[in-house]
């Protein structure tokens, strides 16, 4: 039995004692080994099974319920669609983009119903990003639950997060977080050919400039969502690769 599993059974057990009041030490030691395993090019299987079952349960004892993938995909899909038909609605009352200072309160308020079923569409459909991108990367999906800013989202099977590789981690995150403005740009597009609107490419603009500032900073922070997972995975791929080739050598 290796160290890491025994550091990780003894959290365990502090864990399950009383989930939503773990110990910020705790935390900090139970997060520091799972980037341990992460960088380790051959991970124990009882270590990755073991994180995961730590993982679970606080991440229930922070978002609470997780639903199942299908059903309440299918919900969200038509939400979003619906949406979509909003947006379409909203585009039968015309804007004059050449003349927004002199729109007042009947304009910007189209403009707002616009921007609204826009983002709505953008935050419904979101979820989809992250079932393509697992099933590229062979990372399993447990089900729909919400996010810290009580979003939906798509909670990860964290044992097969785990076993894939840091460089298709990384590139989950990265379109999951992309695909938000891939539904943008199609929105935009769809706009300009029914009524010649651009209210969609504000909303893209603002993705493009968050996104990228975000990879550019390198911020691994959660709280930049995909793309700060994405900053997170690269870095540890790049300590992966030192340990994997310090295992060839060996070899």
């Amino acid at each position: 039995m290796t160290d890491r599993l025994l550091k990780l059974q003894e959290i365990l057990s502090i864990v399950t004692q009383n989930p939503k009041e773990v110990p910020g030490a705790t935390r900090k030691e139970f997060w520091r080994i799972v980037r341990q395993i992460k960088k380790d090019p051959r991970p124990d299987e009882q270590e990755i099974i073991q994180a995961s079952e730590i993982r679970n349960i606080l991440f229930q004892a922070a978002r609470g319920k997780t639903y199942p993938l299908v059903p309440v995909l299918l919900i969200e899909t038509i939400l979003g669609l619906l949406a979509v038909w909003g947006y379409l609605w909203a585009l039968e009352t015309p804007l004059n983009w050449g003349g927004v200072l002199t729109w007042g309160i009947p304009g910007w308020t189209t403009f707002a119903l616009r921007f609204v079923f826009i983002f709505a569409v953008v935050a419904f459909l979101y979820p989809i990003g992250r079932v393509i991108a697992g099933l590229w990367a062979g990372i399993k999906l447990d089900g729909m639950c919400r996010d810290e800013y009580y979003e939906p989202t798509v909670k990860i099977d964290y044992a097969t997060f785990l076993k894939a590789p840091p460089w298709k981690r990384k590139w989950f995150f990265f379109f999951a977080g992309i695909w938000t403005l891939i539904t943008s740009l199609w929105l935009w597009i769809l706009g300009m050919w029914v009524a010649g609107d651009y209210t969609a490419s504000i909303v893209a603009a603002f993705l493009i400039i968050f996104e990228g500032g975000v990879i550019l900073s390198g911020n691994p922070s959660a709280t930049r969502g995909e793309m700060g997972h994405y900053n997170r995975e690269k870095r540890i791929e790049r300590a992966w690769k030192k340990n994997l080739e310090s295992l060839d050598q060996e070899s």
